[in-house]
């Protein structure tokens, strides 16, 4: 948090507890500049998969409506580390390759990047965990055991490699494909954030619903010409 935030959840505490508050001014300042300090990693808000949802504010107001201690501010910091603990618990500290498309996986630098980024997004509640359900593609069904066996043989990262260049090889069939109708064509670059389409649909249902029309018209006109 910044320390405009802290001011206003130590202002926040003070009006829940007003008998606690300190009244002179060199105590105050003292008071926001320990907070402050301890709460620099500590995110406002942050969203849970399961709509657990973090609010420092919330923090605050169950301590003072449960403990008869004065509040400090790790009795913040404590549970927002928990927090935050759990979501990495959840997430499988890999990345969907479509959402880097342009992340080459052969590039370690840039893909251990990636996985920081990601992993920094999940812990903050910016982005959802991607539990080990979602690692995609995976053809033959890889369970939970197969991950910690893979993580422990040092073969995780070669799969990730291979899904990310499968994606890959994906988006360039799709960018193909929609290049053959120019009609398509222009509906989808037309969209937003999409100038510089990369192939992928991303969870898109307009990009999804154009890059269906287009299959169906390849696959009606190879009908047509083995007819």
């Amino acid at each position: 948090m910044i320390r405009t935030h802290v001011a206003m959840l130590l202002a926040y505490a003070d009006k829940l507890d007003p008998n606690r508050a300190p009244t002179d001014e060199d105590a105050i300042l003292e008071r926001l500049d320990a907070w402050a300090e301890v709460l620099e990693d500590v995110e406002a808000k942050a969203t849970h998969p399961d709509g657990h949802d973090w609010n420092a504010a919330h923090a605050v107001r169950k301590h003072i409506a449960t403990s008869p201690f004065p509040i400090k501010a790790s009795d913040v910091s404590r549970p927002w580390h928990a927090f935050k603990a759990d979501l990495l618990r959840r997430h499988t500290g890999t990345f969907e390759p479509n959402e880097h498309p342009h992340v080459d996986p052969d590039d370690i630098s840039a893909y251990r990047a990636a996985l920081l980024a990601d992993n920094h997004a999940v812990s903050t509640g910016q982005r959802p965990p991607t539990p080990v359900r979602a690692i995609a593609p995976a053809p033959q069904g890889i369970t939970e055991d197969d991950v910690q066996a893979m993580r422990q043989q040092g073969d995780l990262i070669r799969h990730m490699k291979d899904a990310h260049r499968a994606a890959r090889a994906d988006n360039a069939r799709r960018k193909k494909l929609v290049a053959r109708y120019p009609d398509l064509s222009d509906q989808l670059y037309a969209l937003p954030g999409h100038a510089a389409w990369s192939g992928s649909v991303g969870g898109n249902p307009r990009t999804a619903a154009i890059v269906a029309e287009a299959e169906q018209r390849a696959a009606t006109a190879r009908q047509e010409q083995a007819a």
